[in-house]
Parts: C-alpha cells; sequence; structure tokens
C-alpha cells in the first residue's frame, strides 16, 4: 500500500492528501498507503511472498463472496495502517476515494485487531503523552495527522466507533487527562457526552 501510493496508480489519492494539508513526511511518518481498484491485486502481491489464502482471509486482508470468489477487502481506498501500542500493523483503515459505501472501511476483527481496544495513532503519540500526562481524543485518522503535524502528538483517535471502557483503560496507563477535541455538529455533541462519561 505504502509504494503504491507513490507509484502513478496513487495519484488521485495523493491529490486528495494535498487538498487535506497532509505533507510527505507525515504521510511518510504515518506510512499512509493506496489500494488500488482491482479486486485480486494485493492477494497476487501476497501470494509471490508465499502467503496463503486462508492467511489473508484470516487476517481480514480478504473477503469470499457469495459466489465463492475471493476478493480484496480494500479497493481504490486511501489506506491508514493501524498499529498497536509498540508500533506493529495489526490492521487497517481504508478511505473510499471514489463514489460509494461505506466511506471508512476498517479490517474486520481478528485474533490482533480489536477495534474497541486500539487507539490510531497511538504508538507515535506516546512519547509525548508520557511527557505531558494528557492526551487529545479526536474522531479521526486525519484528525490526528493533522495535529501532529501541528507540533500537538499527543493526539489519537478511535477506529470510527464510540470510545469505550477498554480505550479509557489503554488512556489511562499513560495520561492523567483527556481532552475530547470531537466534531462541533450533533453526532460530535453526541459523542463527545458518550466519552465523558
Amino acid at each position: 500500500f505504502f509504494a503504491n501510493l507513490r507509484a502513478g496508480e496513487g495519484k488521485a489519492a495523493r491529490a486528495y492528501l494535498q487538498s487535506r494539508g497532509v505533507n510527505k513526511e507525515s504521510q511518510r511518518v504515518f506510512a499512509l498507503g493506496f489500494a488500488p481498484g482491482g479486486s485480486n491485486l494485493l492477494q497476487l502481491h501476497l501470494g509471490q511472498k508465499g502467503i496463503q489464502q486462508e492467511e489473508m482471509l484470516a487476517a481480514g486482508l480478504v473477503i469470499k463472496r457469495d459466489d465463492g470468489r475471493v476478493i480484496d477487502r480494500f479497493r481504490d481506498r486511501l489506506m491508514f495502517p493501524i498499529t498497536d501500542v509498540r508500533g506493529r500493523v495489526v490492521g487497517f483503515g481504508g478511505r473510499l476515494l471514489g463514489p460509494g459505501e461505506p466511506k471508512y472501511l476498517n479490517t474486520p476483527e481478528t485474533q490482533v485487531f480489536h477495534k474497541k481496544s486500539l487507539l490510531y495513532g497511538l504508538h507515535l503519540a506516546l512519547p509525548a503523552i508520557r511527557q505531558e500526562k494528557t492526551v487529545i481524543l479526536v474522531e479521526g485518522y486525519l484528525d490526528v495527522i493533522a495535529l501532529h503535524q501541528h507540533q500537538l502528538t499527543n493526539a489519537v483517535a478511535s477506529l470510527g466507533t464510540a470510545f469505550t471502557p477498554e480505550h479509557g483503560r489503554l488512556i489511562k496507563r499513560y495520561a492523567r487527562e483527556v481532552i475530547l477535541l470531537f466534531d462541533s455538529d450533533e453526532a460530535g455533541r453526541k459523542a463527545t457526552d458518550r466519552a465523558i462519561e
């Protein structure tokens, strides 16, 4: 995904990132990528690396359709690697670049990917969180990246899901204070109320 973003086929994804003000250094630090539109490009790539289809299915990288065909889960999407607290990639979030739904798609629950207990950007935010004992909780991947670009490197986000008790326990290990910085629309206000509780 990382290499695809820099190749010719990643032009639309690069344009989108530029329109959102995401600079090349942030693209590198957050290891952003691009999943092309083909239905089996990732399968072919992983197959060349010796990865079996069963492993791809277990990792949530491909899906089996009702007709039995196996296709790539992420197609024509800007890709956000999701890491654990040690910086190991455990899943992906993908933003659709063209029309369609869902706009954002995450890796499904797997042996290593548990959405309710992961925070986007935490491994990069940890040094600042430990120093300041404060975490800034935002709604989305691009919000985290924007704050990090502006030296607010203690920002993290839940993965398109409500803030959970597991998220709270994870943050409590490193911070004494949480600043909620959600959108000011009705959904953002409701999310803020739930997170405060």
